[in-house]
């Protein structure tokens, strides 16, 4: 089964050409391609996004969607048994042992939060 999957993720449109032998596997990467994460919880941002990855020493790829106001981002996760989702909240990285990391949430307490600005690239803002 050949799927063709258009989306648009902040001002970027991506086209994904899926093609996967079991129908229901292929219809699993097409609607969760399809469907990224596009409202920001923590900053309440519902328009400014961009798809990001990076990889890590061990050479495992990570894919998310991150949030352009606030820096924080939702990943894309990967099931055992093959297929993809996306967590649904949008978290903010705090660096392993950081004094911020003194709770067990990535998630910055709600009365005195203070966005971190984006990582700067070379991408144009469409704000």
């Amino acid at each position: 089964m050949k799927i063709n999957v258009k989306t648009k993720v902040g001002s970027t449109e991506y086209q994904f050409l899926i093609d996967e032998q079991d129908e229901m596997l292929g219809l699993n990467k097409a609607i969760a391609l399809g469907n990224p994460p596009q409202y920001c919880q923590l900053c309440k941002n519902k328009e400014h996004f961009k798809m990001d990855s990076n990889k890590d020493k061990e050479g495992n790829t990570y894919v998310s969607v991150m949030c352009r106001k606030c820096g924080a981002k939702a990943k894309l996760g990967q099931y055992k048994s093959k297929g993809y989702f996306w967590h649904s909240d949008f978290e903010i990285y705090v660096k392993p042992g950081s004094e911020q990391n003194s709770g067990s949430s990535n998630k910055p307490p709600a009365n005195d939060y203070q966005p971190e600005p984006p990582r700067e690239d070379n991408d144009e803002l469409p704000f």
